[in-house]
């Protein structure tokens, strides 16, 4: 299966994907329990983790079946210019969920640096179409960015709220370093590194 850096242009299909991929989602069901406002709202949310984090974001190629962020170590994590908008625009779209949104990436933030410390590669994001799960996708959108944590010596981190996901993890050698609520009363998180 080939996975190639996806182009800003389809930035759109990936986020659509990515969508219905977490639509089930812990974190998300969470945070959006209504499941009409969930499907609208979702692949805007996507797309503005896209435009605001610098990220290098991979897809299969062809039809995008499944898409990875991974934040490189040493990067600046954010672009500015994109955070400010999606800081104006965010409590437009989300109303009184805003403060549960931004105190769950609080609690994401918080879960990943008590996982490592120093730099690491992260993967901000996997999400694979629902119809083309089991069939090597997303072992394919990890290898990107497992490479580059080898090529560097650093590990590879990420977070799930999914629990059904660790063994996947597991089987391309993550491990569960640290677990908790995010938020406090939020859904559980399971933050997992491999070493290098």
């Amino acid at each position: 299966m080939e996975i190639v850096r996806l182009e800003r242009s389809r930035l759109d299909e990936a986020s659509a994907v990515l969508a219905r991929a977490f639509f089930d989602d812990p974190a998300w069901v969470w945070l959006l329990p209504d499941t009409e406002r969930r499907a609208r709202l979702l692949p805007w949310l996507f797309r503005i983790g896209f435009d605001i984090t610098a990220a290098e974001v991979y897809a299969t190629e062809g039809p995008v079946l499944g898409a990875a962020r991974w934040l490189a170590p040493g990067r600046p994590p954010m672009r500015v210019g994109a955070t400010l908008r999606a800081l104006v625009t965010t409590p437009l779209r989300l109303g009184s969920t805003t403060p549960q949104f931004l105190a769950y990436g609080r609690a994401v933030e918080a879960l990943r640096a008590e996982a490592t410390i120093g730099p690491h590669w992260y993967l901000a994001g996997i999400g694979v179409e629902p119809a083309a799960r089991r069939q090597g996708v997303g072992g394919a959108l990890l290898a990107p960015g497992i490479a580059a944590s080898v090529r560097d010596g650093v590990p590879a981190v990420l977070l799930t709220n999914n629990e059904d996901n660790l063994s996947f993890y597991e089987h391309h050698g993550f491990r569960t370093v640290r677990e908790g609520e995010t938020p406090q009363d939020g859904p559980h998180a399971w933050a997992m590194v491999r070493r290098p």
